[in-house]
């Protein structure tokens, strides 16, 4: 059982949750090898550790089937239901894949049981497809794209219904292939930001036992796959923030979380070229502690970090922000808030610049509400169009970033119906 965990977000304590694998390993076949996995573009080194090779037998093929075709006619500030995904999920990840636009939706939970399906969302016709399973069921996970690995897609840890996971799936998006490789530690609940190019750092979570302080590092070329970070954070933390500063590439902003037991304030700095946390000014914390909350970096020359909503406690949700200033590492006034409290809702920075708030819990219902962000007007939220199904826990992916962008959210929990296999684009 996870330790402080609840698919339900009004409380720590978590139900059982049961893992359901059947008919997976008919649907794969295993060859272990030892050394180095070669791709026709990429060679990583792995060292001495056993990796294992997981390739899909029966790759899913495209269908001429159309869900939702967009239009240039279609109104602006508007949600579009398209097709539904095949699995009811929430705790899953969704990842955008460069190379066709499409959308990697892994894991999750359903009516109690972890996932280890696959699929992917098609732009071109607003369809889902089958894209296998990983090597194993997986919730609180993450799923990173990297540039410089090809654009595959790193789903990392998470939790199978037991105990933690203690490996990492490389996902091919071209051949729908996994290479499934170690961690430092097996670690559920973690955040993970990309750091430069070459580097994937996952941050904090729980290890089975207890909440943990550590980060794990994946970087390409490196000896081994994932190796611990040189030092630790102050406290151990889960439901916190890692957020990228992406006018260095080198620094990651952790903000707030819980151990299990108190709320925090607390906030750090990942250094990616050092592989290590290192000091902020003394005093510099979160006016309010919070956990299930947004961090969303808005670029220069803004420069600042907008922390957005959360819980303060399992019944009180917030409304109010906090904003990092990148230039002096320090925080901000702000006096502007949301228009509604929530957490366990999703931000998104859109190429104009604004960023959209989606969804969420108030602590008392999922609500479907939505806000847009304006950081050049001190940070005003304006109320946009509602989901046509308000939920939380769902992912939010942007699609498109030329005009003001395209928003794809899918799955998540809604109070009173569970999990959700539907999903929704937003034309902004």
């Amino acid at each position: 059982m996870p330790h402080g965990f609840s698919s339900q977000p009004s409380s720590l304590p978590l139900v059982a949750v049961q893992s359901s694998t059947e008919n997976f390993f008919s649907r794969w076949w295993f060859v272990a090898v030892v050394g180095l996995v070669v791709s026709a573009t990429v060679i990583i080194s792995v060292g001495i550790i056993v990796t294992v090779f997981i390739i899909n037998s029966s790759r899913a093929t495209m269908t001429s089937t159309s869900c939702f075709t967009s239009t240039a006619s279609q109104p602006s500030n508007t949600w579009y239901l398209v097709g539904n995904m095949s699995t009811p999920r929430y705790y899953h990840t969704s990842t955008f894949i460069s190379q066709d636009g499409s959308v990697l939706i892994t894991g999750g939970i359903n009516a109690g049981f972890g996932l280890a399906s696959i699929e992917r969302y098609i732009p071109s016709t607003g369809c889902f497809q089958s894209s296998g399973s990983m090597s194993s069921v997986r919730y609180y996970h993450t799923a990173d794209s990297m540039s410089s690995l090809s654009s595959w897609i790193i789903i990392a840890g998470g939790y199978n219904g037991a105990s933690a996971v203690g490996t990492a799936d490389i996902y091919d998006p071209a051949t729908e292939s996994i290479v499934t490789i170690y961690l430092a530690s097996a670690i559920y609940a973690q955040r993970s930001a990309i750091v430069g190019e070459s580097q994937l750092v996952l941050i904090g979570g729980v290890n089975t036992i207890a909440v943990t302080s550590r980060a794990q590092v994946f970087s390409i070329g490196s000896p081994s796959a994932f190796a611990f970070a040189i030092n630790t954070m102050s406290v151990g933390l889960v439901w916190h923030t890692a957020t990228p500063l992406q006018n260095t590439s080198d620094l990651v902003l952790i903000t707030g979380g819980t151990d299990g037991v108190s709320y925090y304030g607390i906030v750090s700095l990942y250094q990616g070229s050092s592989h290590a946390f290192i000091p902020l000014t003394p005093g510099v914390s979160l006016p309010t502690a919070r956990v299930y909350h947004t961090g969303t970096y808005v670029p220069h020359p803004i420069n600042q970090v907008l922390i957005a909503g959360g819980s303060t406690n399992s019944a009180t949700y917030l409304n109010t922000f906090a904003l990092f200033d990148v230039d002096t590492l320090q925080f901000v006034t702000i006096t502007t808030t949301m228009l509604s409290p929530r957490g366990w809702h999703t931000s998104t920075l859109l190429p104009n610049g604004k960023i959209l708030i989606i969804g969420g819990y108030d602590g008392t219902t999922s609500i479907g509400t939505c806000e847009l962000i304006d950081p050049e007007n001190n940070y005003v939220s304006t109320q946009v169009a509602s989901l046509n199904v308000a939920r939380h826990i769902h992912t939010a992916t942007i699609l498109s970033t030329s005009g003001n962008g395209t928003v794809l959210v899918c799955g998540g929990y809604k109070t009173g119906i569970g999990a959700l296999n539907s999903c929704e684009v937003y034309v902004v």
